[in-house]
């Protein structure tokens, strides 16, 4: 998943890359042009100047005056040379020493008589031109190595490069800089929701970014919906266990009426009047049960613990039991008080049943996950039981009292929340361990 941040960066990169590489090409070639445009001028007045030093001496025929021509021609090799044909005889520059200059070919680089030609393994410009004097056509050819002028700006692409590249780095800096800053308001968003997820607060803060404003307006409004609407489910499913128990009471007594008098079908009724409200109190509590967590809810684990522990010692005060506690400080159950005291309500009151003398409790919680892990020092189940404990109303010994339907209820409360719950021998009490895991948030995977 991309980010905003890493979106907009990319993209000015390739842009920035993109302009970058078409002023570098655009300023390279424009310098080449530059410096070649001032190589062909340079080279078209001397053309004019070699011309003059070209005389008619009349005993020894065309000559070239050298003392009427530039001193860097008399230099061997010195990268600038002329060559003149006068009547088909060709006169050089002591620079060209055994060399003469390529008169066809060449690269033509938009200057009237200039090509750009390889002499020596050099860049070399080369004019070449004619002219008439006293009465003959002359052809006058120069050239001049431009391999330093290449290396010059070749050097000066380079550092534009590297100027570019630092330039780049600054810019992309900067954007960072400034998108987190414009992106604030975005992460104090996410701070706040994080914070109305682990239950410190029940609304969103309020912004003052005008782009942010309806995103936070329109969650404080879903949270505010979902707390209304959770309270209408909840009002309707007391209204409905009210409304249900007046008929079944008065089923009830008729009932009875027909057991006092002999009746057979009385106990008939007498058990589906039972068996209905196992059933109603089994829907009711299934239908109150919210699933996720609201947000701004924080149920401390330690607390509600304390008062279950003491409820079960009287209830169960024949059986002397100790309840061991190890629960961290800041472990807190995510979601409704009355769900964790179903859950372990239930829990508890099994292991209650069950235990000899010892119920030790274990609630942890990390950055993932709540676990909640009961054991107890009774007989245990069998492994190949343990499944069909889960079963709804599945009760594996007849000789206790209940309907069986504690471990459907616990099954259910762990399924809405998308936990987990598994069934164990335990190791250090040689009873039931009950470990039960419900993630912090919702549609977050549970390691196996």
């Amino acid at each position: 998943m991309r980010s905003i941040q890493s979106r907009l960066n990319v993209n000015f990169i390739v842009v920035t890359v993109i302009l970058f590489g078409l002023f570098w090409v655009g300023q390279s070639w424009f310098l080449r042009q530059m410096a070649y445009e001032f190589v062909a001028s340079r080279l078209n007045s001397d053309a004019y100047s070699v011309l003059r030093a070209v005389e008619m001496d009349i005993g020894s025929g065309w000559r070239i005056n050298l003392d009427n021509t530039s001193s860097v021609y008399q230099q061997p090799m010195s990268g600038h040379y002329f060559q003149v044909a006068v009547d088909g005889k060709w006169f050089y520059s002591r620079s060209l020493w055994d060399g003469q200059i390529p008169s066809a070919g060449g690269n033509d680089i938009g200057q009237e008589n200039i090509s750009l030609v390889e002499q020596n393994n050099k860049p070399t410009l080369v004019y070449s031109n004619k002219f008439m004097k006293q009465g003959r056509e002359i052809q006058v050819i120069l050239a001049e190595d431009i391999s330093r002028i290449d290396e010059s700006l070749s050097q000066l692409g380079w550092l534009l490069a590297g100027l570019g590249t630092v330039g780049l780095m600054i810019l992309l800096a900067l954007q960072i800089f400034i998108i987190r800053r414009g992106l604030c308001s975005l992460v104090d968003v996410k701070k706040d929701i994080l914070r109305l997820k682990s239950g410190d607060v029940r609304q969103l803060s309020s912004t003052n970014t005008a782009e942010i404003e309806p995103l936070v307006t329109e969650i404080n409004y879903l949270v505010q919906n979902m707390e209304l609407r959770l309270q209408r489910s909840r009002n309707a499913v007391g209204n409905l266990a009210h409304a249900a128990k007046t008929p079944l009471t008065v089923i009830d007594r008729h009932v009875d009426v027909l057991l006092e008098e002999d009746i057979e079908q009385g106990q008939g009724i007498k058990e589906q009047s039972t068996r209905l409200r196992e059933m109603i109190e089994r829907e009711l509590t299934r239908a109150r049960i919210a699933g996720a967590a609201l947000p701004g809810q924080r149920i401390y684990i330690g607390e509600e613990l304390e008062k279950l522990t003491r409820t079960l010692k009287a209830i169960y005060r024949e059986k002397a039991l100790v309840f061991k506690l190890d629960i961290s400080a800041k472990s807190y159950f995510p979601g409704e008080r009355d769900d964790l005291v179903e859950l372990m309500g239930n829990l508890l009151d099994n292991a209650s049943k069950w235990a000899e003398s010892e119920i030790r409790i274990k609630a942890h919680m990390d950055d993932h996950c709540l676990e909640l892990v009961v054991e107890d020092d009774g007989p245990g189940i069998p492994s190949d039981a343990r499944e069909r404990l889960l079963n709804r109303g599945e009760r594996l010994d007849e000789s206790t009292t209940g309907h069986g339907l504690g471990m459907s209820i616990i099954t259910e409360i762990v399924r809405q929340y998308q936990g987990k719950l598994m069934l164990d021998s335990s190791q250090r009490l040689g009873g039931l361990e009950v470990q039960v895991v419900l993630p912090r948030q919702a549609d977050l995977e549970l390691p196996d």
